[in-house]
């Protein structure tokens, strides 16, 4: 084989260069439109950080706005934590500016922690107050699919199932990822086709932070063993996410009596039968779920009552919280999740599970004054024979959490936790 010329692999190389350039807004468009990302007339709140994803989207959608005819306002949030961070915010107001948006510019509070979870908690705020005071109806997010790659193998390494693995998607409720498609080569090569220079933020090398330790050891490691994984690994997150959103959908249409026929239930798919738990009785662990699972199979043992209802996990002298230290997304945290997320310093150890007692009270999660545990119980309209063996867990000031239920509002995770713990209920 004659080899090229090197004149020729340049020419061809910076051809090939300019057509995926020009073509990304192309593919971006194609995105938004087969995905649902946005709608037309869409008032979008575009988060820009001024690094080369957030300015790469604000760029690709005004492109993309003779198209899709969407409404922009750009939204910086400014976390005060390296010295020039200022220039970031100046930065996405200028070019903000320069392009005919009006940019809204957040301060962090000076005594944020700095932890991931923290900035994400406060950054997220800002965005979504901000988003409902321009009647935004859309957040648009720079992630791409390498940030996508980096979501799949952490919730991999955390031993996260079909849900976790199944990544980030293109439009959840109000946050939106045009991006989600495109690598950073992709955006690298569209900033300079572009020449648009962002800004670049050093803390992203510190290898102290979890995502950049797996970003700069261990997705080179993995390029290495196949140039092709992070495509891959991004596809299998595809596939597991319409898989996910079937099973859902599935489990959605089953009706709760089918745990009082062993038959019926038995002749679920696991995958189903585990899902209609974890929906009727959410604070269920997966032994649990499982254990749960093959005694209704087998008509042994006691069966929960069928409700719509959201049910809870009665109480046994085996069950116990565990505590661990997390930096979960505290966008992400819902009242009645299976786990709970606190804030570690609020708490006063030791963690107990103890049943209902006359006279409980607490505040709950988002609540702005106490309730009685028994009123609480009612709206959440746990099954009343379930009500005195809910898992319910006290530290010696109160309770906690009432497991599948709700948080104390007085030990949430807030945007100033610096010691965050997952708590979860497990059988001995």
């Amino acid at each position: 084989m004659v080899e090229q010329p090197a004149h020729t692999r340049y020419v061809a190389s910076s051809i090939l260069a300019s057509a995926i350039e020009a073509m990304l807004p192309s593919r971006v468009a194609q995105t938004i439109r087969e995905r649902s990302v946005l709608s037309p007339g869409e008032r979008v709140l575009v988060a820009v950080s001024g690094g080369p994803d957030s300015t790469a989207l604000l760029s690709v959608l005004r492109e993309l706005v003779p198209r899709v005819a969407l409404n922009l306002t750009v939204a910086h949030f400014d976390h005060g934590w390296r010295e020039d961070s200022a220039l970031d915010a100046q930065f996405v107001s200028e070019l903000a500016n320069q392009w005919g948006y009006r940019a809204i510019v957040g301060q962090a509070p000076a005594n944020l922690p700095r932890t991931e979870e923290a900035a994400r908690t406060a950054r997220y705020a800002f965005l979504r107050q901000n988003a409902a005071a321009e009647n935004c109806t859309a957040i648009a997010l720079g992630h791409t699919q390498d940030d996508q790659v980096e979501t799949i193998l952490l919730h991999l390494l955390r031993g996260s199932g079909a849900h976790g693995l199944a990544g980030m998607r293109h439009r959840t409720a109000d946050l939106a990822r045009p991006l989600l498609d495109v690598t950073r080569a992709d955006i690298e090569l569209y900033l300079r086709d572009r020449r648009l220079t962002p800004r670049r933020d050093p803390s992203n090398d510190q290898l102290e932070f979890t995502r950049n330790r797996l970003r700069h050891v261990l997705l080179p490691a993995l390029d290495a063993f196949d140039p092709a994984a992070r495509r891959l690994l991004a596809r299998t997150a595809e596939l597991l996410g319409e898989d996910d959103r079937e099973l859902e959908e599935q489990a959605r249409r089953l009706s709760p009596d089918l745990i009082e026929d062993p038959a019926a239930f038995r002749a679920l798919p696991v995958a189903l039968q585990r899902r209609l738990l974890r929906r009727l009785d959410p604070g269920l662990n997966l032994a649990q779920v499982d254990g749960l699972r093959r005694s209704i199979a087998t008509g042994s043992g006691t069966q929960p009552s069928a409700s719509v209802s959201q049910r809870t996990t009665p109480v046994s002298p085996r069950l116990r919280v565990v505590a661990r230290p997390c930096d979960c997304d505290a966008t992400t945290f819902r009242a009645r999740d299976p786990v709970a997320h606190v804030d570690a310093d609020r708490l006063e150890l030791p963690l107990q599970v103890q049943q209902r007692r006359p006279g409980d009270r607490l505040q709950p999660l988002g609540f702005p004054h106490e309730k009685k545990l028994q009123d609480i119980l009612v709206d959440a309209q746990v099954p009343r024979h379930l009500r005195d063996s809910l898992p319910i867990v006290h530290d010696r000031a109160g309770i906690v959490w009432v497991v599948g239920v709700t948080v104390n509002e007085s030990r949430k995770v807030t945007p100033q936790t610096s010691h965050q713990l997952h708590l979860e209920i497990v059988s001995d």
